[in-house]
């Protein structure tokens, strides 16, 4: 009964949220999504395996709805872990729709020390692109980055966490080491309609950012929250996830050139909440939110969101 109050208020709360949100939230391109308190709170001397299932939607440029099914598999041995997650996508929008496979993420984790009130731990990995960015929609025509289930690079991420009391500060980067293959283009100048266009897809075509062979600036991020114990089996997270993109983004015009998004660098900050229920003594149940207070002016990535809302199963296998 407590469980399903729980989730029927909060996707209440979702909803009433998400008409009024309308800027970036917590979707980076994958750097925050990492959880270091779940991931590093198993230390065994038997191999400790563990099985995930999760839903993400969000809500994108031009209100784009993203979601995303993920399966996520975990093991642990003594002070070592690793974890495996992959999502399938859908996105629909005013320019169409596409689906398929999200980026692979792989991280390999370690706890460097630990004692009652005070833990150090370490994560890296790589996030793997399933796809170059380049679906198209169900009209064969080139879709921007909100509407592209991979971001098309490959990525190499690190992470570093440290536990105090109920307390958890957590800090990494991600650097893509690719451009992705993506092919729109917008161009504002165009006055007529461009032949093979549809007209509803030319209407909305220029309300969207150009990401041809789209180039993305690394990322760094400070994660703090705080964790109150509700019950025994339930867990409150309240917590701030500033998000900094270092470099302006780059894309690729008609000629070739490469043009610097101007604009397209800087902070986003999100304020995040979370709740963790102990089903059983090997099932969870989580959820969690995250909204923004200030973004970067250009968001031309496809990760502005404004709302994200994920709810997860995990269970010991």
């Amino acid at each position: 009964m407590k469980l399903t109050l729980l989730i029927s208020t909060t996707i209440l709360l979702l909803i009433l949220n998400a008409t009024s949100v309308l800027s970036q939230g917590c979707s980076d391109a994958g750097l925050c999504s990492f959880n270091m308190v779940e991931h590093d709170s198993t230390v065994t001397d038997e191999m400790h395996y563990t099985l995930g299932l999760s839903n993400t939607i969000g809500i994108g440029d031009e209100s784009v709805l993203i979601n995303s099914t993920g399966v996520e598999f975990g093991a642990n041995y003594s002070d070592f872990g690793i974890v495996a997650k992959i999502p399938f996508t859908f996105t629909s929008g005013t320019l169409g729709q596409t689906n398929g496979l999200g980026d692979l993420t792989v991280l390999l984790s370690s706890k460097l020390y630990s004692e009652e009130n005070l833990s150090l731990s370490v994560a890296g990995g790589v996030k793997i692109a399933t796809n170059k960015a380049d679906l198209r929609n169900e009209d064969d025509l080139s879709m921007p980055m909100v509407y592209q289930t991979s971001n098309g690079t490959n990525d190499v991420i690190l992470l570093l966490a440290a536990n105090i009391d109920e307390w958890v500060f957590s800090t990494g980067v991600q650097i893509p080491l690719n451009r992705n293959e993506n092919t729109f283009i917008e161009n504002s100048a165009l006055v007529e309609p461009i032949t093979g266009f549809s007209d509803e897809y030319y209407l909305n075509w220029k309300n969207y950012q150009s990401s041809r062979n789209f180039k993305r600036g690394s990322d760094v991020m400070l994660k703090i929250e705080k964790y109150f114990t509700i019950q025994d089996d339930l867990k409150f997270m309240a917590g701030i996830l500033p998000v900094y993109r270092l470099v302006e983004s780059i894309y690729e015009d008609y000629n070739g050139n490469d043009i610097t998004i101007m604009n397209s660098d800087g902070l986003t900050l999100n304020i995040i909440a979370g709740l963790n229920y102990k089903v059983t003594e090997k099932h969870t149940f989580g959820l969690n939110i995250g909204f923004p207070v200030v973004t970067r002016e250009i968001r031309a990535d496809g990760l502005t969101r404004a709302l994200v809302a994920n709810v997860d199963f995990k269970f010991d296998l």
